[in-house]
C-alpha cells in the first residue's frame, strides 16, 4: 500500500454549531486534495451519520423540487429516497462543480421524545459509506479512513451542534465555519483536530513527529508528537491568522504534561533567544512555495545553531522546480539525510533529517 494518497472529504459549508430541532439546513461538501488543488475524479458513496444522541435523525430535503423525479444520481452508486435515519447515504458526484449541496433536518425519531427544552450536543461525520471500501481494515492513525479504489478517503466531522428541542418552528440557521478530524495516537487515545472550513493550505492537516513545528496551521502536527512522545515543551508556531485555530487544538488536547505554547513567528533571519532549548525542528509540506526557500532557511540557519538541533522534513512533490530547496542546502554546506522508512507502508512523502 506504498505511496496511496490520501483525499479529504471536506465541508466547503459546515453544518450550524447552534440548531433548533426541525430547523433546515445545508452543508455544502467536496473530495479532494491536501491542498485542495484536485477534486477527485470518481463518484464515491459516503455515509452521513449523526452522532451523540440515539433519539434524533437525519432526513435529506430535495433542493430541487421541480426536477427531482428527473435527476439521476452519479453511477454506478444510486442514490435513493430515504426516511429519517441516524444514517444517510450520499453519493460525491464530481460532475457537480464548486462542491454537493445537500439540504438536511434534524428531527426525532419514533419511541420516547426528547422533552421539550431538552439541550444535547450532537456531530455530523462523513465517512465513506461500507460498500465502497476496498478493505475492510482502516488507516492505522486516521480514525475511520478507509481505502477506495486507488486512495485513501479521510473522513471529517463537524464541530459539536448544540441541539435544542423546541416547539417554535425555526427556518433560519447559520453555518458553522469549522471541521473536526481524528487521529488514533494507540489504542486508547485519540487526537481531535479543528480545521477552519473555509479551504486555506497554510491550515492543512499533516503527520509526523517533533518539538517545534514551523509554518503549524493547525497544530497537528506538534499536537501529535506531544501526545505519543510527551516531551518537555512543544512550540506551535505560524503567523497571527493561524493563532487562534492553533489554540483552539491546543485547549481539545488530552494531556496536560507537555508544555504547549502557540507563538506567532515570521520566518527570517533575525534570532529569538526563546527558542535557544529546541532541539528538533518540525517542517511538514513547507516547499510548495518556492518563494518562501529563502526565508526558510534564514530561519534555520539561526534555529540549527543551538546544541545537536536537527531538523525533520517530510516532502512531497508537487512540482520538480521545488527541489531547488536541497541545492540550496546543500549550498550552505548543511547535512541532508533522507530517512527510509521500509516498514512504513502508508507513507506518501519523503523524509530528511537536516543538520548544520
Amino acid at each position: 500500500m506504498t505511496n496511496i494518497p490520501l483525499y479529504y472529504i471536506r465541508f466547503s459549508k459546515p453544518p450550524p454549531t447552534e440548531y433548533f430541532v426541525g430547523q433546515h439546513f445545508s452543508i455544502v461538501w467536496t473530495i479532494e486534495s491536501d491542498l485542495g488543488d484536485q477534486a477527485f475524479w470518481e463518484p464515491v458513496p459516503v455515509t452521513c451519520s449523526l452522532q451523540g444522541c440515539s433519539q434524533l435523525g437525519l432526513r435529506i430535503l430535495s433542493t430541487d423540487q421541480k426536477n427531482n423525479k428527473k435527476r439521476v444520481s452519479a453511477k454506478p452508486y444510486q442514490q435513493e429516497k430515504i426516511s429519517l435515519s441516524p444514517d444517510i447515504s450520499l453519493v460525491y458526484d464530481p460532475l457537480q462543480g464548486g462542491g454537493i449541496v445537500t439540504k438536511l433536518v434534524i428531527e426525532q425519531l419514533p419511541g420516547k421524545p426528547l422533552p421539550t427544552g431538552t439541550t444535547v450536543n450532537i456531530q455530523l461525520s462523513m465517512i465513506l459509506a461500507p460498500v465502497a471500501r476496498t478493505t475492510s481494515v482502516s488507516h492505522k492513525v486516521w480514525q475511520n479512513a478507509y481505502m477506495f479504489s486507488s486512495i485513501w478517503v479521510l473522513p471529517t466531522w463537524s464541530a459539536p451542534i448544540r441541539t435544542t428541542v423546541s416547539k417554535q418552528s425555526h427556518f433560519d440557521t447559520e453555518s458553522g465555519d469549522q471541521a473536526e478530524r481524528i487521529l488514533r495516537v494507540n489504542q486508547n487515545q485519540i487526537v481531535r483536530i479543528r480545521e477552519d472550513a473555509v479551504h486555506n493550505p497554510k491550515h492543512n492537516v499533516f503527520l509526523e513527529l517533533g518539538n517545534k513545528q514551523i509554518g503549524s496551521g493547525t497544530g497537528l502536527v506538534g499536537i501529535y508528537a506531544a501526545e505519543l512522545f510527551k516531551p518537555k515543551r512543544v512550540y506551535l508556531t505560524d503567523l497571527a491568522d493561524a493563532l487562534e485555530i492553533m489554540q483552539q487544538n491546543v485547549e481539545l488536547m488530552n494531556t496536560n504534561n507537555v508544555e504547549m505554547i502557540v507563538k506567532e513567528l515570521s520566518w527570517g533571519p533575525t534570532k529569538l533567544q526563546q527558542y535557544s532549548d529546541v532541539n528538533l525542528v518540525l517542517l511538514t509540506d513547507v516547499l510548495y512555495n518556492q518563494g518562501s526557500h529563502d526565508v526558510l532557511l534564514e530561519t534555520l540557519d539561526w534555529i540549527l545553531d543551538n546544541d545537536n538541533a536537527k531538523a525533520l522534513l517530510t516532502y512531497k512533490e508537487r512540482n520538480p522546480d521545488e527541489r531547488e530547496f536541497f541545492t540550496k542546502v546543500e549550498k550552505r554546506g548543511w547535512k541532508c539525510q533522507r530517512i527510509i522508512e521500509d516498514s512504513c507502508d502508508d507513507l506518501i512523502c519523503e523524509v530528511y533529517y537536516i543538520q548544520k
